[in-house]
């Protein structure tokens, strides 16, 4: 017994003795998840040319400690952090809202619907943050026109801008990625990328590439008709190909591992019965990591926690290493 728990300890400090991941763990280029012998991955270890790093589970009083640094030397600054696109961003914007302390937090519109396609406005002035969600589903002239305003106006431009615009365009677009219309949604990207980039040199900018959907219901004349997961793979390829030739724009790919994780056990849930009326309910009260499945669209939360952790470690991490453990 005495080897194995010396085994044991010997992990616990390796692991406690890791130096913190830092930059760039949103563009899986750089970074990859640590596979164990048992062909495992743990959830907050990274591997990199350089070695295994540590991931932070960021709680409020991190994000609290991040946005106090980010502010050091600029006191009465208003740290600006803006989502803008569909839905898709929407889930990833109210998983950042739901991590920030609620100390005076005042939202327009005070109560959200579930389905809301207009702005929202999150601040709070003990933490000096402004949370910022704007419905631009579609890359169009005024979203280009309002880069363009914030490339050259620093008093408006914010300080962290994540966005992405496709899954409309599929849905007004045809199915096939070779089609007219397909190349039309190129044609945007095109248009639309000098002029992000000419905003990523004042400010930090990152486009989410899309996640893959929940493709096992079949045709129900329903969306996922035009929107599944080898067609978003299409327009993630465009966006790479076109955007990828600036480099001051980051890209976020790295959480489709949770993503298609997440796909496959909905896949599960769905082949052991449990999509019954009869069953959903109790299953959803004892297994809330579940409660998604049914709309093909929009990633489980269960994903995106995890993939909101990886953006905060990606953003925060530098700021306070020695705060940290």
């Amino acid at each position: 017994m005495a080897p194995a728990n010396d085994f044991r300890r010997a992990n616990l400090f390796a692991e406690n003795e890791l130096p913190l991941c830092i930059g760039n763990l949103i563009d899986e280029r750089e970074y990859h998840y640590a596979k164990e012998t048992k062909g495992s991955y743990k959830s907050n270890r990274l591997m990199s040319d350089g070695g295994a790093c540590k991931l932070v589970q960021y709680t409020a009083s991190h994000i609290t400690a991040c946005l106090d640094a980010m502010k050091e030397g600029q006191p009465g600054q208003m740290l600006h952090f803006l989502f803008m696109g569909d839905s898709r961003i929407r889930q990833q914007y109210f998983n950042i809202v739901r991590l920030i302390p609620d100390f005076d937090k005042i939202s327009q519109p005070t109560i959200i619907p579930n389905a809301y396609h207009e702005n929202i406005e999150i601040t709070s002035q003990v933490l000096g943050l402004r949370l910022s969600f704007k419905w631009l589903p579609l890359i169009d002239d005024d979203l280009i026109e309002t880069i363009r305003r914030w490339a050259i106006n620093e008093t408006e431009r914010p300080h962290l801008i994540f966005l992405s615009m496709s899954v409309h365009h599929m849905f007004r677009y045809a199915v096939f990625p070779h089609d007219n219309d397909f190349l039309a949604y190129e044609d945007e990207l095109v248009a639309l990328a000098p002029v992000l980039a000419h905003l990523a040199n004042v400010t930090q900018v990152i486009w989410l590439n899309q996640y893959p959907s929940v493709d096992f219901y079949g045709n129900i004349t329903d969306p996922n008709t035009s929107v599944f997961s080898e067609k978003i793979h299409f327009f993630n390829i465009a966006a790479r190909r076109i955007l990828g030739n600036y480099p001051s724009i980051r890209m976020y790919d790295s959480s489709n591992l949770w993503a298609v994780e997440y796909s496959r056990s909905c896949f599960v849930f769905q082949r052991e019965g449990k999509f019954n009326a009869t069953s959903i309910k109790s299953y959803i009260i004892s297994n809330n990591i579940y409660v998604s499945c049914k709309d093909f669209v929009h990633t489980g939360y269960s994903a995106l926690s995890q993939a909101t952790q990886l953006l905060l470690n990606d953003i925060c991490n530098e700021h306070q290493v020695s705060d940290v453990t």
